[in-house]
């Protein structure tokens, strides 16, 4: 699919159109409403204090793609949520605000992705903050190395019975679709399906 080009030259008047939600709005106020670039952030780089200031952030690679300033951002970058809540799981690539609770209890800040189905960790891929950092559970085909398994529990100060199983959990006015869960360890995507490491 190819970008619209820009018009140039004369101003044209005001026309409505109707948006793919049905509502209608004048076109030169959908222009002014483009040039403005929202907070932009890698996956990489979101933060504890991120979530604090927006609960709920979008992919903006699927739903961005009509922007002036889409060609900024890639796969792996994300804006903060503007829509009503709670955002739908049918909005695009949704990162939320949730708790992370260990098996002894200890509650952590972290984040997920909302699924369609129950036990589909490969979409919700929780992550957790912990000691200034950042980790996941789900590793893919290639499994969670184990130099990072060690760093989570090292940065947790927890033996992996201290760890698992962990429960999450998002607050139901963030988001809908299935956004809690339960971990049992490390995941590594076999033929056979999903293998637990710890």
């Amino acid at each position: 699919m190819g970008r619209k080009q820009k018009a140039v030259g004369r101003k044209a008047a005001p026309i409505s159109v109707r948006s793919m939600r049905g509502a209608i709005i004048p076109t030169n106020l959908r222009r002014e409403e483009k040039m403005a670039t929202p907070e932009l952030k890698q996956f990489a780089d979101l933060t504890p204090e991120d979530f604090e200031h927006h609960p709920v952030w979008i992919g903006c690679h699927t739903v961005d793609y009509d922007e002036p300033w889409y060609d900024s951002t890639d796969e792996e970058t994300f804006r903060p949520w503007t829509g009503k809540l709670p955002a739908g799981a049918s909005e695009g690539m949704l990162l939320v605000r949730a708790t992370l609770e260990l098996h002894d209890g200890t509650r952590h800040n972290g984040f997920v992705t909302p699924a369609s189905k129950e036990g589909d960790l490969a979409t919700q891929q929780p992550q957790i903050f912990a000691g200034a950092r950042r980790f996941g559970f789900w590793g893919g085909i290639f499994g969670v190395p184990q130099n990072e398994r060690q760093a989570l529990c090292a940065a947790l100060g927890k033996t992996p019975n201290q760890v698992f199983p962990l429960r999450f959990s998002v607050d139901p006015s963030l988001a809908t679709g299935v956004t809690n869960g339960q971990v049992e360890g490390f995941y590594r995507l076999t033929p056979k399906g999903a293998q637990v490491e710890q």
